[in-house]
């Protein structure tokens, strides 16, 4: 069958291409500005890679939005480059107010998308991952104890210790 000169495969094939695109939604497009504008956003001293956010990075593609990091971000409202400014960046270099919008519900919520106790914001703070443990946070740091503070936090050294001490001067108390 031929509609208006076309055929009807032809039409279904466009429509269904059609429909797809339309309810294809991607959960974030990359955007090249976005490690700037984190930067910028959070006021660090270095520029987080695309890995924050995108597991696949290849030369200048990257995949979806799929590490903890991002998908926290996208949760809190992130839109991808695409659902602004009509996929092209052209907002003379403000940082996009979707970004600014998730930092600060990641900041409200404490959002700590590794488990590891450190919220995500506080780590890039240190230039840590929030996507992984990174090891010792600021606050696991050992605190350096000195003269009798160590004998008092000695643990079960100490009291190995004062146990042999104390039968040696009882078995001492014995012979005499």
């Amino acid at each position: 069958m031929i509609i208006r000169g076309l055929p009807v495969g032809l039409i279904r094939a466009a429509l269904t291409t059609a429909v797809v695109s339309a309810f294809a939604v991607s959960s974030a497009s990359a955007s090249t500005q976005y490690p700037v504008e984190l930067r910028t956003a959070l006021n660090l001293y270095y520029t987080p890679s695309c890995t924050l956010c995108h597991s696949t990075v290849s030369g200048s593609t990257v995949g979806p939005v799929d590490t903890p990091f991002g998908k926290s971000m996208v949760a809190r409202g992130l839109r991808g480059e695409a659902a602004r400014d009509g996929g092209v960046d052209a907002d003379g270099g403000t940082v996009d107010p979707t970004l600014l919008a998730a930092l600060a519900a990641m900041r409200k919520d404490g959002v700590d998308s590794d488990g590891d106790g450190a919220e995500d914001l506080d780590e890039l703070s240190w230039e840590g991952d929030p996507n992984h443990y990174d090891g010792l946070r600021p606050n696991d740091i050992p605190q350096v104890n000195y003269g009798c503070q160590i004998a008092r936090n000695s643990g079960a050294e100490g009291n190995l210790f004062a146990t042999l001490l104390g039968l040696v001067l009882v078995a001492a108390r014995r012979r005499r």
